[in-house]
């Protein structure tokens, strides 16, 4: 990292979930100048190890300065680092800034925590989001600035997803004083579900194990996004992977596939259920997994528009620290 760089940083923002640790030294307008990522998440962490991890990742970006830290995801839960607790949505930016939990540390870095979200789905359940808060505020800000012609009535009413273990459904934009909040969301066990019945089931037996979401058959994927949508129910859909493949009508190595796109299309079917007038869906994940889930949308007859979660991370926690006034107000792109 040149020295001219380390002079334009402002903040360091991580994304530390439960399998991964992301690091993203920013300057004071969001855009990343350098960026560190490793396996080693929450759930691989005894809780004596957590600044020593820290440390070994981020050091050399302490060399001049003690910047501040700003931290996201499972690090905040009672698995992690220290609980920082929820706030119930609707949930501002703002509040996320005041409510930043502060970490004691031996190296006495100005570290804090950003508290995740939680509300009552439309069925009466409790959800909650750690780490995902934090891209949804970085996407509203993007989004703000990559489509000027969005009226305040479009920017308050945005639905975002974030595909993958836990896919998260997020309601989301701006309230009448132009501060970005969360207005509610539900999680889907989409990932978590394809790889047990993959790994776990008689639909996965004798099949080659690979990451599907690399090596995806669009056709079949597409045959089970429109099969998920008949009658029937999930279960009684899934057992059509065998029955498929019984009948030839499904090669074996485009099972997977298949699968993955019931269980993405039983995700859908069931946010298109509970959400009124469904227009436009801003996904937020790898490149890979955004594909998938627009190509599902799209057949189903909706539009979607990509972000990347690293940008969205980036955007997010930037402007939470302004608010937080961790960094300079003036120049920070406002969300």
């Amino acid at each position: 990292m040149t020295m001219q760089v380390h002079s334009q940083a402002a903040l360091i923002a991580i994304d530390w979930g439960s399998t991964n640790f992301r690091a993203f030294l920013l300057n004071n307008k969001g855009h990343i100048l350098d960026q560190v990522n490793a396996p080693q998440g929450v759930l691989s962490l005894q809780g004596n190890e957590y600044e020593t991890v820290l440390l070994g990742h981020i050091a050399h970006w302490l060399i001049e300065e003690k910047l501040p830290v700003v931290m996201a995801g499972m690090v905040g839960s009672i698995q992690g680092w220290k609980d920082a607790g929820y706030i119930k949505c609707e949930a501002d930016i703002a509040q996320c800034a005041n409510q930043l939990s502060r970490v004691d540390n031996d190296s006495q870095l100005n570290l804090s925590i950003v508290p995740g979200v939680k509300c009552h789905t439309v069925s009466g359940q409790p959800d909650v989001m750690r780490g995902e808060e934090v891209q949804v505020y970085g996407a509203i800000a993007y989004t703000e600035q990559q489509q000027e012609h969005l009226t305040h009535e479009k920017l308050s009413k945005l639905m975002f997803c974030l595909p993958g273990t836990h896919s998260k459904w997020v309601k989301a934009g701006k309230n009448k004083d132009g501060q970005s909040v969360i207005c509610g969301l539900s999680t889907h066990m989409t990932g978590e579900m394809y790889n047990i019945v993959v790994d776990h089931s008689l639909l996965g037996k004798g099949l080659a194990h690979s990451d599907n979401t690399k090596n995806t058959d669009i056709d079949s994927f597409l045959l089970g996004i429109h099969t998920s949508q008949r009658k029937g129910g999930m279960l009684h859909h899934l057992f059509s992977a065998r029955t498929l493949r019984l009948e030839q009508k499904l090669k074996p190595e485009h099972v997977t596939s298949y699968l993955s796109g019931l269980l993405i299309g039983a995700e859908l079917a069931a946010v298109i259920e509970t959400t009124n007038k469904l227009e436009h869906v801003y996904l937020i994940g790898n490149s890979i997994l955004n594909d998938l889930y627009a190509k599902a949308l799209s057949e189903l007859g909706y539009l979607s528009t990509p972000i990347c979660s690293a940008k969205a991370s980036a955007l997010g926690i930037i402007n939470i620290a302004q608010k937080a006034n961790l960094v300079s107000v003036e120049e920070v792109g406002s969300v």
